[in-house]
C-alpha cells in the first residue's frame, strides 16, 4: 500500500508562501559528521549535532543573506530565515531576483487535481493477520514496551487524510494493550485515510507506550524537511510511506519540484536535508515500494525504450540516508497456536515461521528495491555485503547502477496487517506496513538504549550492517524470492534482482531478530 503521489498544479493566491532554497557550504563536512556520529566503532558515536550547529555549517556568508533580504523587501516581498539555508517568503511575486546564493525557488501553496493513491486491502476471513504476539513471537520483541517516552512520528503528505483514535483504541484493546491516545499532531487530522490508520496503529501494535505522533506535511519531500527540521520540537523517529521513480521526481507531469530543476538536482538536495536529521539523531525509515523493481511508473513491464534500464530505483526509498524497508509474508502454515489476545482470538493470527518476499504471484503485488541513481553513490557502510552479492550468481538486471547504493537495508511483514476500520479489523498490506513496524522496533532499541544511559541510534544503517557483519544471525535471512514482478504482472528477471544468501536488492539483510540485537548493543555500545 505504499502511497502514490497525487498531481497537482502551483497555484499562487493570498495564503501562499514561497521558500527560497540557498546554496549550501560544508555539505562535504556535514556528510563526514553524519558518518562519525552514525558509526558505533567511531569515538563520536551518538554525539548528535544541535540544529544551530548545523545551520552555522551550511549557511551561506550572512552578508550575502542581508543583501537578499533588503532587495526582496524593496520589492515587496517579506521573507524570515528558516534555517541557515532557506528563506520563507509571503507576497511572492515571481521574478528575477539578482543573487547567485539562490539554488531554488519553491511555491508551498498547491491544488490536488486528482488522485492516484493505490489502497489494497485482503479478506476479512483469511485468519492470516499479523497482530502483536505474532511479531513478538517472529522478531524475538524481548524488550516489547517503551517506557523513556520515545516517539515515533508517521509523516503523510498533502492532506490525504488522517486517522480515526476510536479505531485506534479498539485496536490496543484486541492487542490487549493500555489506551494510549496521539496528542502530538501536526498539520491535518480531518477525514480519514486507510493508510494514516495503518501507519499508526501498526507503530502503536509493535512499540507499546510509544509517543505517537501524526504528521500532515505539506505538499512534498522538500518542504516537509524544511518545516521538519525548523520545528521546535521533533520527534526522534520518522516513517515515510510514500514515494515516486527518482528519475522522474521532476518529470512526467508530476510537478513535484519547483522551477526548471532536474531530478537529479532536486535528489541532491533533499538527500542533504536527510544527512541533517541523521546528524539530528533521527532515525528514519522509508518503504521501498509496493511495484517491484520495475516500479509503478513500468507496471507493464514495458523495455526501456532507450536501452538504459528496465529498473526504477523509487524515491525516497533509495536514498542513502534513510533506513529502506521491505516488505515479506508468512508463509501459511497448519501448526496450531494457542493466542491470547482478543484480536488473535476471535479473528485469527498467522501461525507460521517462515516468511518470503511479498511478490505479484503470492500477495498481488511486489516488495521494491534495487540501486540508486543520480548522486548516490554507494555508502561505505554497505559495500561490502553489496559487492557479494554483485559478484554472485543471482539473476539480476542486464543494465543498472552497479555502482549505487543498493536497497532496501531490511525487511519487516507488510501482508495481513491488521487495521481496525469502522470499529473491524481488516487485513491491509504494502511496504507502508513494514516501514511503521521497522520504525517501532528502532523505537523499542531506543528506549532500551536510553534505560541503560546510552544514546538513541540515530541514523542506523552503519549499525546495523556492522551487527550483520558481526554476527549474521541478527537478520532473519530470505534467500528465496525475487521484485521482477510489478503489482500488475509478472515480468522477466531483467525488470528486477533475486534473493540471494547475504544482503540483496530484494529483502536487503532481512528480518530483525531484536534479542540478538539487544544483545549485541549491550556488547558494543
Amino acid at each position: 500500500m505504499f502511497k502514490l503521489l497525487f498531481l497537482y498544479l502551483s497555484i499562487f493566491n493570498a495564503n501562499a508562501y514561497s521558500l527560497i532554497a540557498l546554496k549550501q557550504q560544508n555539505v562535504d563536512i556535514l556528510y563526514e559528521a553524519l558518518m562519525n556520529v552514525s558509526n558505533p566503532t567511531h569515538s563520536q558515536y551518538g554525539q548528535y549535532w544541535s540544529a544551530e550547529k548545523i545551520n552555522n555549517l551550511v549557511s551561506p556568508p550572512k552578508s550575502d543573506i542581508e543583501n537578499l533580504l533588503t532587495y526582496l523587501k524593496d520589492n515587496n516581498t517579506n521573507c524570515v530565515r528558516k534555517g541557515g539555508d532557506v528563506l520563507e517568503c509571503d507576497n511572492f511575486n515571481n521574478h528575477y531576483i539578482p543573487s547567485d546564493i539562490i539554488e531554488f525557488i519553491e511555491v508551498t501553496d498547491y491544488k490536488t487535481v486528482s488522485s492516484n493513491k493505490y489502497l489494497r486491502k485482503v479478506s476479512l476471513n483469511n485468519n492470516n493477520f499479523v497482530g502483536r504476539e505474532v511479531m513478538i513471537s517472529l522478531y524475538n520483541i524481548t524488550h516489547n514496551t517503551v517506557n523513556k517516552n520515545v516517539s515515533i512520528c508517521a509523516v503523510e503528505y498533502q492532506h490525504a487524510g488522517g486517522f480515526n483514535a476510536d479505531d485506534l483504541f479498539i485496536q490496543q484493546e484486541l492487542n490487549d494493550q493500555p489506551k494510549n491516545n496521539i496528542t502530538n499532531i501536526v498539520g491535518l487530522n480531518e477525514g480519514m485515510m486507510l493508510e494514516s490508520q495503518l501507519d499508526v496503529q501498526m507503530m502503536s501494535q509493535v512499540a507499546q507506550g510509544g509517543d505517537i505522533w501524526f504528521w500532515q506535511g505539506e505538499e512534498w519531500l522538500y518542504t516537509f524537511a524544511v518545516n521538519f527540521l525548523n520545528s521546535s520540537k521533533i520527534p526522534d523517529i520518522l516513517s515515510m510511506s510514500w514515494g515516486w521513480s527518482a528519475k522522474e521526481q521532476c518529470s512526467g507531469g508530476l510537478g513535484l519540484c519547483p522551477g526548471n530543476m532536474t531530478s537529479e538536482e532536486y535528489v541532491t538536495r533533499v538527500n542533504t536535508e536527510y544527512i541533517k536529521m541523521g546528524l539530528r539523531g533521527v532515525s528514519v525509515t522509508v518503504s521501498s515500494g509496493d511495484a517491484g523493481a520495475a516500479g509503478r511508473t513500468n507496471e507493464n513491464c514495458a523495455p526501456d525504450s532507450l536501452g538504459i534500464s528496465n529498473v526504477n530505483p523509487a524515491f525516497p526509498g533509495s536514498s542513502p540516508y534513510i533506513t529502506s524497508v521491505s516488505a515479506t509474508y508468512i508463509v501459511p502454515s497448519n501448526k496450531k497456536v494457542v493466542w491470547k489476545t482478543p484480536l488473535c482470538k476471535k479473528w485469527g493470527c498467522a501461525s507460521g515461521n517462515k516468511e518470503l518476499p511479498c511478490n505479484f504471484n503470492s500477495t498481488g503485488w511486489t516488495t521494491g528495491g534495487g540501486f540508486a541513481i543520480f548522486n548516490e553513490t554507494r555508502p561505505i557502510w554497505q559495500n561490502k555485503e553489496v559487492e557479494k552479492y554483485l559478484n554472485s550468481k543471482a539473476k539480476m538486471p542486464e543494465k543498472f547502477q552497479r555502482n549505487g547504493r543498493g536497497y532496501p537495508d531490511v525487511s519487516a511483514l507488510g501482508h495481513n496487517c491488521p487495521v481496525v476500520v469502522g470499529g473491524v479489523p481488516m487485513g491491509e498490506d504494502g511496504t507502508s506496513c513494514s516501514s511503521p513496524v521497522f520504525a517501532s522496533i528502532i523505537g523499542l532499541l531506543n528506549d532500551y538504549q536510553i534505560s541503560k544511559g546510552k544514546s538513541k541510534l540515530g541514523f542506523v544503517n552503519p549499525l546495523l550492517y556492522k551487527m550483520y557483519s558481526d554476527n549474521p544471525k541478527i537478520f532473519n535471512n530470505i534467500k528465496e524470492g525475487n521484485n521482477w514482478c510489478t503489482e500488475m504482472m509478472c515480468c522477466n528477471s531483467t525488470f528486477g534482482y533475486e534473493s540471494w544468501e547475504g544482503w540483496d536488492p530484494v529483502t536487503g539483510l532481512g528480518t530483525p531478530n531484536v534479542g540478538l540485537m539487544i544483545e549485541w548493543l549491550d556488547r558494543n555500545t
